[in-house]
């Protein structure tokens, strides 16, 4: 029998958006756990792949939010299952710390609708079946992963971002960018005054209003890529729930 999706949320505005338009089209059960709201972690035999969503918390912030050390070895303990994972922005590098690779803030910060560009070992990974070569998708990071743990493969980078995609074993992946996020998602974030301000020190004043403008205008390739590259996703759980023993 089928179980849920796990759903690791950060911060209000970090939901799975497309991601969950597409679970809920297909059927797909999904639970939400918010640790930054003090949630604990529920054991991952009552699920059949984990999503790990962004956020504003850094990898090593531990001293401030102890629950990031639990995600960590949550996220281990699914790898090592062979769970099917995938770690959005914070949900990526989250991932890599896990498995002995390494975070960092970027020379130059990545903030926007902007593409990136799939390796040769991406284009032929199930994850981006179907995908364009150089997918376009919105990006909102300082930090990213800037050493792949053991044993990764790198799946996509950029100019800004080496590593903007890895895969960890067979069906654990971490992706730097924002394919879950719509033009529905970006104007949301208009009710939480602390993120908009934070895009304006970084981008100029009026930045959000031109996120807005720049994601209405690209809406139907978001969300047809964001669609896809999530379909492929659950099609990994399928495989996943097959070579799985029972609880």
């Amino acid at each position: 029998m089928a179980r849920p999706v796990l759903v690791l949320q950060h911060s209000e505005i970090d939901v799975p958006g497309v991601f969950g338009a597409v679970m809920d089209e297909a059927g797909i059960a999904w639970q939400a756990c918010d640790p930054w709201q003090g949630e604990a972690f529920p054991p991952l035999e009552d699920y059949d792949a984990v999503l790990a969503m962004g956020g504003p918390q850094q990898t090593d912030e531990e001293h401030l939010h102890s629950w990031l050390a639990t995600e960590k070895a949550l996220l281990q303990d699914a790898v090592a299952r062979g769970m099917p994972v995938l770690g959005v922005c914070l949900g990526c590098q989250l991932l890599a710390d896990a498995h002995g690779g390494t975070v960092a803030a970027l020379d130059e910060g990545e903030v926007g609708i902007i593409d990136f560009a799939l390796t040769g070992e991406g284009r032929a990974d199930p994850l981006f079946a179907g995908l364009p070569d150089a997918p376009l998708t919105m990006q909102w990071h300082l930090n990213a992963v800037t050493a792949l743990p053991p044993g990764a493969v790198l799946l996509a980078s950029s100019p800004a971002c080496a590593i903007q995609a890895f895969r960890l074993g067979e069906r654990a992946y971490g992706v730097q960018f924002h394919m879950e996020v719509d033009a529905a998602l970006v104007r949301a974030t208009e009710a939480f005054p602390g993120y908009v301000a934070t895009l304006e020190r970084e981008q100029g004043a009026g930045a959000f209003e031109r996120m807005v403008a720049a994601t209405a205008c690209a809406e139907e390739t978001l969300r047809a890529n964001g669609s896809r590259l999530f379909r492929n996703f659950t099609g990994l759980m399928g495989a996943g729930r097959e070579r799985r023993p029972a609880a």
